[in-house]
C-alpha cells in the first residue's frame, strides 16, 4: 500500500468518525438551547476535556512545539502560561461566569460581556465586539487551515480542494449537535492529541540517546537553547519570560473555550473540572515540548520549526505508520475549528440580532452555513500569514475581551465609553506592536495591551449612588449628587 493511500484510508476512517460523532450529538440536540449551551448539562469529562483541548488548540501547540525547537529550554515559559491561564479561568472565571449566564439566561459570551452597556451605547459595544470576534477568529480558522494543508502537501493531494473538504466535514458537526458535537470532538481530538506525542516521543528519546544524552546534546548546542531564558539576561531575561507569560492572560478573553463554562450543569461539575484541566493541558503540553526538544537535538537543520512533530514522524516511523500520523496531525488540527465556527454563527445569529429573544434552531443552522462559506472564501482567498498571525490573532481577542471579561465578573460595573475604550484600546496596541519588530518574549504585544485595556476598564467604573442606572442617558438629578 502507497503512503497516499494510507492518508485516503486514513481520511476515510476519521470522516466516518466524525459522522458517529454528529449522529450521537444530533440525537441530544433538540432545541437552540441544546444546540447553544447544552441546555446547560454538560458532564464532568466532556466539559473537562473540551476545555482542554480549545484552550490548548492543536495549532497553538504545535506553535509551542515550533518555539521549543527553535528555543530550546526557554520554552517551557509559554507552556507555563497556558497552564497558568487554565488555572485562572477555571478558577476565577468559571464559576462566575456560569452563575452570571445561568442566572440571567446568557447563551454567548458576548452577552454577558456587553449586559451593562446601557440602551444607548449598547449598539455600538456589541457591533464593535463582534467585529473583533469575526475577525480574529477568521485568522486562526485561515491559520489552521494553511497548517493542515501544509501537512498533507508531503503526500501529493490537492491542496486548494483540502480547505473546503474539512471545513465542510466539521461544519456538519456542528450544524448536526451544536456545541455538544464541537466538544465532543474536541476531547477526543486532545485525547488523540496527546496519545500521539506521547507514542512519537518513545522513538524520538531513544533516538536521542535518553534524558541524559538529551541534556548533554543541549549543552552542546550553545547557550541560547541551553538557557532557560533564551540567552538573554537582566531586563531583557525578565521582559522575556513576562511575555512569554502573557500569553496566559489572553485566555481570558477567547470565547470559544469560556462558552464551555456557561453549558456545565452545576458546581459540583465545575469543581472536578477545576482540577482534570489543568492537569491534562500540563500533560499534553509537557509531552509536546518533548518532542520537539528531541527533534532539535536530532534535526537541527530544519528549515521549518512548525513540521518538527511530523518529522520525527517521517525519518523514525515505518513510512504507512508515519503516513497515518501526519495524516491523523492534520486532521486535528483541521477538527479545532469546530469551536471557532460554533462561535462565529451563534455570533451572527444570536449577537447581531437586536432582539432578545433566542433564534430558532433553523436560523442558528443557516447562520452555521453562512459562516462555514465565508471561512472557505477567506482560507481560499486571503493569505494567513501563517501561525505567527494566527497567534496575534489569539493574543488581540484576549485583550480586547479579557479584562472587560475580568471586570465584569469581579461585580464592577464599567461606563459604556470605557468599554469601548479598553476593547479597541486593546486590540490597536496589540496590532501596533505586532508591526513593528519584536521584543524580547514579545512583551509589547502580549502584555501591554492586556494591561491597558484592564486599566481603563479598572478607571473607568461608574460612579453613582442609583446602581439600577445603566447608561448616562438615564441619570437623574440624584445621581450628580457628590457621594
Amino acid at each position: 500500500m502507497t503512503r497516499t493511500a494510507t492518508v485516503v484510508l486514513t481520511l476515510l476512517f476519521l470522516l466516518a468518525a466524525l459522522l458517529s460523532a454528529t449522529t450521537w450529538a444530533a440525537r441530544r440536540t433538540h432545541n437552540a438551547q441544546d444546540f447553544l449551551v447544552m441546555s446547560r448539562r454538560s458532564g464532568t469529562w466532556l466539559a473537562s476535556l473540551s476545555y482542554a483541548g480549545n484552550l490548548a488548540s492543536p495549532w497553538l501547540l504545535i506553535l509551542i512545539a515550533a518555539a521549543a525547537f527553535e528555543w530550546g529550554l526557554a520554552a517551557v515559559w509559554l507552556g507555563a502560561a497556558l497552564v497558568f491561564g487554565c488555572i485562572l479561568n477555571v478558577w476565577f472565571i468559571a464559576p462566575r461566569l456560569h452563575a452570571v449566564a445561568t442566572g440571567q439566561g446568557q447563551v454567548t459570551v458576548l452577552q454577558v460581556l456587553c449586559a451593562d452597556a446601557g440602551d444607548r451605547m449598547l449598539p455600538l459595544v456589541v457591533r464593535s465586539a463582534i467585529l473583533v470576534t469575526v475577525a480574529m477568529l477568521l485568522v486562526q480558522v485561515a491559520a489552521a487551515l494553511e497548517l493542515t494543508t501544509r501537512f498533507l502537501d508531503q503526500f501529493g493531494l490537492d491542496s486548494s480542494s483540502l480547505p473546503v473538504l474539512f471545513v465542510a466535514a466539521i461544519a456538519i458537526v456542528v450544524f448536526g449537535g451544536g456545541l455538544r458535537a464541537a466538544s465532543l470532538l474536541e476531547a477526543v481530538q486532545t485525547g488523540i492529541l496527546l496519545l500521539i506525542a506521547a507514542f512519537l516521543l518513545i522513538p524520538a528519546l531513544i533516538a536521542s540517546g535518553g534524558p541524559a544524552d538529551l541534556r548533554a546534546a543541549f549543552a552542546s548546542l550553545g547557550p541560547g537553547p541551553a538557557d532557560w531564558f533564551a540567552g538573554k539576561d537582566g531586563v531583557a531575561a525578565v521582559a522575556f519570560a513576562a511575555g512569554s507569560l502573557g500569553l496566559g492572560l489572553a485566555t481570558c478573553g477567547q470565547p470559544q473555550a469560556l462558552v464551555r463554562f456557561m453549558a456545565m450543569k452545576d458546581e459540583a461539575t465545575l469543581r472536578v473540572v477545576r482540577w482534570i484541566a489543568p492537569v491534562w493541558t500540563a500533560a499534553l503540553i509537557a509531552t509536546v515540548i518533548m518532542c520537539a526538544w528531541c527533534a532539535r537535538v536530532l534535526y537541527s537543520g530544519l528549515e521549518h520549526a512548525q513540521d518538527s512533530l511530523p518529522e520525527i514522524a517521517n525519518r523514525l516511523l515505518p513510512p504507512n505508520l508515519s503516513a497515518f500520523i501526519v495524516t491523523a496531525l492534520a486532521a486535528i488540527v483541521a477538527s479545532s475549528l469546530a469551536s471557532q465556527l460554533f462561535v462565529l454563527a451563534t455570533t451572527v445569529a444570536v449577537d447581531a440580532r437586536r432582539s432578545d429573544r433566542t433564534p430558532t434552531f433553523p436560523w442558528l443552522r443557516a447562520a452555521l452555513v453562512a459562516v462555514a462559506v465565508l471561512a472557505c472564501v477567506v482560507a481560499l482567498s486571503v493569505p494567513s500569514g501563517g501561525l505567527e498571525h494566527a497567534f496575534f490573532a489569539f493574543t488581540a481577542l484576549g485583550a480586547s475581551l479579557g479584562p472587560l471579561l475580568l471586570v465584569r465578573l469581579s461585580g464592577k460595573r464599567t461606563r459604556p465609553g470605557s468599554m469601548l475604550g479598553a476593547m479597541w484600546s486593546g486590540f490597536v496596541l496589540s496590532l501596533l506592536f505586532h508591526l513593528l519588530p519584536d521584543s524580547p518574549g514579545d512583551f509589547l504585544e502580549r502584555v501591554l495591551p492586556f494591561i491597558a485595556a484592564l486599566g481603563i476598564a479598572l478607571t473607568g467604573g461608574e460612579r453613582r449612588r442609583n446602581p439600577d442606572r445603566a447608561d448616562r442617558s438615564q441619570e437623574t438629578v440624584h445621581d450628580r449628587v457628590p457621594i
